[in-house]
């Protein structure tokens, strides 16, 4: 389609309003040039001129009120100018206290607000306590002139946090906003701007009005200089294009759309493509744009040759194989940006480099090769390998979301065996879930010692990098009086990475072999069966902790050591721009593992959570969360050989700051299949923390408000706003098939929809650079486990403690 063009660029006048102070200031310098002498009628002529100046003054005053934007340039301005006595300066300079932009209907005004340089006065605390007590001295005759003049010295100290109205500035600011319009396709767009005293707010205020007019569209867009391009990568090239006719004009987005293009080009052998500045052709209304932009490929060059330059700087070399593994690029193979961009991370990855560059070496005369080939040279700078460290405070655990309290010794050792390999040894005595304190819980204790060797690139499978970790532990966990866990054994993992646009991006691959010892529980157990008086309460002894006395059994009549082995896989998929307090993206993972020993089972579990802007500095997250264990010995009974045995760290428990927060940790059970009945309370919460669930359903969502950077606050209190925010949340779900051989496998449907508690809450963050601290007070809509008042409007002392919980943790729920 043939449209003609306009190519000149029409740039739309600026129109300035300016303040009452600039005639003032004017008609003031006036005064003082004119010089006055004589006796009383020279004293007579100065009033009689003092007069008429004042009733001018008034006039030029009515005059700019009347033809201001609405923005009043009344002298009521109080400051510690005017505190001296310096009113001359008062009324030529004002100090700026509101930068305002109105007018946007499509653009944003933050996003104008960050590319221009005016800014508001900073008027902290400090200055504004200062100026008052100094003006309250003031008006007491008898004030000592020592303080006022410590006052005057503190409020003088206080004048860089003040700025002062500039023309030119706001001149340049205003051509600044009309720039960016015009790039971003609103060729039309006019930028107004007016400076004044605001009556509303009582501040100086600096406002830029904005019309925007039609945004431009993209009706033609021409790339010139592909004619002897390869026909195939002509196409991906022309395929790597987003900018179709119609679409909104942007330079920025204009210069994306070709970067990506000319990458496409350096990643198919063209490594010195580039492209001049695109031309923009404005059509006569201003709304419809022509762009051509001409790109120059340069010739298509293939990889000739790789060599290896290693500054160990006296450390421990790293073979040469291990190296050549971390390429993703060979010599034969056309020259691919991405790809040798990609080997470098590879190379960082590993952690015993601190440079890694990767660069083609100029030809000399000593080259047989062709024009159409580079050489590559890959230089590395070898780091120091140990590290030793002590760590003493409050961390989040990677599976369950706790907030943990520890202290950790640890050292590590990298490029052990000459191929990147990290060997570390670390000590940990832990305080696990310290929200149970705040809950009036017995904490858990785990002292934890673990040595672990790391292979970080052994191969590839299916195309893709495998690398290895393998570790040894010994544990010994106080899960609560009496009851201790000790547990031993070796694990190994092996992630694989997929392609990052892939829904699930890695995999996991793990086996493991654990030996788990109960300690005291022969105690509780015996105490058990001495209580009973009946048949029916030995059996129920039976049931309840059956899968302890099967773990007893299996060790005292089992010829093996280890009491488990386990394999399994889990899938992972993260989209989050930030995995620390993400606003946007999704966070998936999906795990089975078999075990079998002591006890035979299959797990599974699934997790989805969600991040997405609901407004400005608002985001909405939900979580989906279901899990379940099937038990692949089990017959309902009391005997030993109805096994309902499944390691600890692999059972289900439901309530705490990671789940479903109105009850404890660990304390919420379904009430049909999951409430051990006809025990007193103090044994009802020891079981609760020594017997899981086989399955779990959590559902949540959450409105996530981050306060902005007030205005006119001290900079220390402001940061501290702007790190603040509040969090509404509801949490659904709850535990089922209590591991007893009387409630496993015992659950309905109906008791997975009325036996699901429904909580509400309301939670404080503050951010920190390890995450989000929170606090969250959470009550329950709808509480299954209640025999009276299910739902919230049938009880009483609604807003009591009683009926509300309290947690706390790092890093979102979810």
């Amino acid at each position: 389609m043939k449209t003609t063009k306009d190519t000149s660029r029409k740039t739309p006048a600026l129109h300035c309003t300016f303040h009452a102070p600039c005639l003032l200031s004017a008609r003031r310098a006036l005064l003082y040039q004119t010089g006055f002498s004589g006796g009383n009628l020279h004293l007579v002529n100065i009033r009689r001129q003092y007069q008429e100046e004042l009733l001018r003054f008034l006039v030029i005053l009515g005059i700019c009120v009347s033809t201001s934007l609405g923005v009043s340039a009344q002298d009521t301005y109080r400051d510690s100018l005017e505190l001296a006595g310096e009113r001359s300066r008062v009324l030529q300079l004002t100090e700026l206290r509101s930068v305002e932009i109105t007018g946007c209907d499509q653009t944003a005004p933050e996003d104008l607000r960050a590319i221009i340089s005016s800014r508001q006065s900073d008027y902290s605390l400090g200055r504004k306590l200062t100026v008052f007590f100094e003006q309250a001295l003031k008006r007491n005759p008898a004030s000592p002139q020592t303080i006022l003049r410590r006052f005057s010295s503190i409020r003088r100290s206080y004048d860089e946090e003040r700025v002062f109205f500039e023309l030119a500035v706001a001149r340049d600011d205003s051509a600044t906003l009309h720039t960016y319009l015009v790039q971003s396709g609103y060729h039309n767009a006019v930028v107004n701007f007016g400076y004044g005293y605001n009556p509303s707010t009582k501040l100086f205020t600096l406002r830029f009005l904005i019309n925007e007019g039609k945004r431009a569209t993209i009706d033609t867009f021409v790339i010139r200089g592909l004619e002897k391009v390869e026909e195939n990568v002509r196409e991906q090239a022309y395929r790597s294009l987003k900018i179709r006719q119609g679409s909104p004009f942007s330079e920025a987005f204009v210069d994306e759309d070709v970067k990506r293009l000319v990458s496409t080009l350096q990643n198919n052998g063209y490594y010195k493509a580039s492209f001049e500045r695109p031309v923009v052709g404005i059509g006569v209304d201003g709304t419809h744009d022509t762009v051509i932009v001409v790109v120059k490929p340069g010739r298509r060059v293939r990889v000739d040759s790789i060599e290896f330059v290693e500054y160990d700087g006296g450390y421990p070399s790293v073979n040469l194989s291990t190296r050549v593994r971390q390429l993703d690029f060979e010599a034969g193979e056309w020259y691919n940006r991405e790809l040798i961009e990609q080997s470098r991370a590879n190379l960082m990855r590993l952690g015993t480099f601190e440079v890694v560059l990767i660069d083609t070496i100029a030809h000399d005369s000593l080259y047989k090769g062709s024009d159409s080939a580079v050489r590559m040279r890959i230089f590395t700078r070898n780091s120091k390998p140990y590290d030793v460290g002590f760590n003493f405070g409050p961390y989040q655990t990677a599976i369950d979301n706790f907030l943990n309290f520890g202290i950790d010794a640890s050292a590590q050792y990298r490029n052990s065996f000459g191929g990147a390999q990290v060997t570390s040894l670390s000590l940990n005595y832990i305080l696990q879930d310290v929200s149970r304190f705040a809950q009036g819980q017995q904490l858990e204790r785990e002292f934890i010692g673990t040595v672990v060797v790391g292979w970080p690139n052994l191969g590839r499978l299916f195309s893709q990098r495998v690398g290895l970790t393998t570790s040894m532990y010994y544990s010994n966990r106080q899960l609560i009086t009496p009851f201790r866990l000790e547990a031993s054994g070796v694990r190994a993992q092996a992630p694989i990475a997929f392609y990052s646009h892939t829904f699930f991006n890695a995999i996991d691959l793990s086996v493991g072999i654990d030996r788990q010892i109960p300690i005291n529980f022969d105690f509780a157990i015996n105490s058990a069966f001495n209580e009973a008086q009946t048949s029916e309460d030995t059996a129920f002894v039976r049931s309840t902790y059956n899968q302890f006395l099967v773990l007893n059994n299996y060790l005292k009549s089992s010829n093996t050591f280890f009491t488990g082995l386990t394999a399994g896989f889990t899938l992972r998929g993260d989209h989050r721009n930030s995995q620390i307090n993400p606003t946007r993206g999704t966070l998936s993972s999906l795990s089975f593992e078999w075990g079998w020993g002591a006890g035979r089972y299959i797990r599974g579990q699934a997790f989805f959570s969600t991040a997405v802007p609901a407004g400005n500095r608002l985001v909405a997250a939900t979580k989906v969360k279901v899990g379940h264990i099937q038990l692949l010995d089990f017959t309902r009974g009391d005997s030993l050989r109805n096994n309902t045995y499944v390691p600890l760290d692999r059972q289900f428990f439901a309530g705490g700051p990671a789940s479903i927060r109105s009850f404890p940790s660990r304390r919420l059970h379904d009430p049909n299949s999951g409430t051990i009945r006809n025990v007193d309370a103090d044994e009802s919460i020891v079981l609760s923390n020594v017997i899981g669930s086989g399955s779990l359903i959590e559902l949540g969502f959450e409105l996530r408000y981050t306060f902005p950077r007030p205005r006119g606050v001290d900079d220390l209190w402001a940061s501290i706003i702007e790190r603040t925010g509040v969090t509404f949340f509801t949490d659904i779900g709850n535990s089922f098939n209590r591991f007893t051989t009387d409630l496993y496998g015992s659950v309905t449907p109906n008791d997975l929809l009325y036996g699901s508690v429904v909580a509400v809450g309301v939670g404080y963050r503050f951010e920190t650079p390890v995450g989000p601290f929170r606090v969250d007070y959470a009550t329950s809509v709808y509480d299954p486990t209640r025999s009276t008042g299910r739902w919230i409007t049938d009880r009483v002392g609604v807003m009591m403690t009683s009926n509300w919980q309290l947690s706390i943790g790092i890093g979102h729920a979810f």
